[in-house]
């Protein structure tokens, strides 16, 4: 997919200490964020990798791991959000992309705030919460994706096609047996993580030298 406007990144240039920073943050979030998970799981007694959800761990004796996970992966969020629009690219889908990765970022940090912080008598807006990162998500996926086509073919597909089947899966959540739905899950979550370390390891590597595509250039 090629949008108006569009701007093409080359792939030469050097990467800077800026961009390293970036790129390593939102690689540690993620990182940071399954080890907690594991870590939780581990400690608790009653918490099982396939049976029990994430939520189910932000519920129990463990949940400041929990929540520890979900804030390292906000501020890798925001780490790829600031990469990516370090490199000025003008298409619309880019930017509407990188709009929804400031979104996501907001929505994840109000599932762990908001869960550890309510006593229960206000509103429930878990679920709300989820649902608009599940269909945030894949979407931030497919309009960043065009523009990954244009840096390296091969990746744009790639991105192209996780995010479509990211997107036919994530409803399956809620009709798997709850005996799997923690594996499920996890599984999601996963596809998930490795769209955001790629993002870092594409910040780090920094291809970030930008030239506007005169129009009759456009395709």
């Amino acid at each position: 997919m090629c949008a108006t406007g569009s701007d093409h990144i080359s792939k030469d240039s050097g990467t800077d200490t800026l961009s390293r920073i970036l790129g390593g943050i939102a690689i540690a979030g993620c990182a940071i964020s399954v080890a907690c998970d594991l870590l939780g799981a581990a400690l608790s007694e009653r918490i099982g990798l396939v049976r029990d959800t994430i939520s189910n761990l932000a519920a129990g004796q463990w949940d400041i791991l929990s929540d520890l996970g979900i804030y390292a992966f906000v501020v890798g969020v925001l780490a790829v959000t600031a990469g990516l629009i370090r490199w000025r690219v003008s298409r619309w889908d880019w930017r509407a992309g990188t709009v929804l990765l400031v979104l996501l970022a907001l929505d994840y940090a109000l599932i762990a705030a908001y869960e550890a912080y309510s006593t229960g008598d206000g509103p429930q807006i878990h679920y709300k919460l989820v649902y608009f990162m599940g269909a945030a998500f894949p979407l931030t996926v497919l309009l960043t994706a065009g523009q990954f086509v244009e840096i390296e073919r091969r990746l744009g597909i790639a991105l192209y096609v996780g995010g479509v089947l990211w997107t036919v899966a994530a409803p399956f959540l809620f009709v798997v047996p709850t005996a799997w739905d923690g594996l499920y899950e996890r599984a999601l979550a996963f596809g998930k993580l490795a769209w955001f370390v790629t993002m870092g390891v594409m910040i780090w590597r920094d291809p970030d030298v930008v030239r506007q595509v005169p129009d009759e250039e456009r395709s």
